[in-house]
């Protein structure tokens, strides 16, 4: 079997990506959002908060939520 064989071989046994389900998002490129320029920076005043990474958008309690349990989950050192 020759070198472009071997190669060719494993192309064909590989998966595709089309068989395999999208990697579900962590959120952890939230970004808090406020609906009036005043507030902005308060974050009692956050009104919803949406992710960078997959585009969804979160209300403030499920947002915060999210915040924490990424805050509990980083190594601490």
């Amino acid at each position: 079997m020759g070198l472009f064989d071997r190669f060719s071989k494993r192309k064909e046994e590989s998966t595709t990506t089309e068989d395999l389900p999208p990697p579900q998002c962590p959120h952890t490129a939230l970004v808090p959002r406020w609906d009036q320029l005043d507030d902005m920076g308060k974050e009692d005043l956050v009104s919803h908060y949406y992710c960078e990474g997959c585009s969804s958008t979160f209300t403030r309690e499920e947002g915060e939520r999210i915040m924490r349990e990424l805050k509990n989950n980083l190594p601490m050192n």
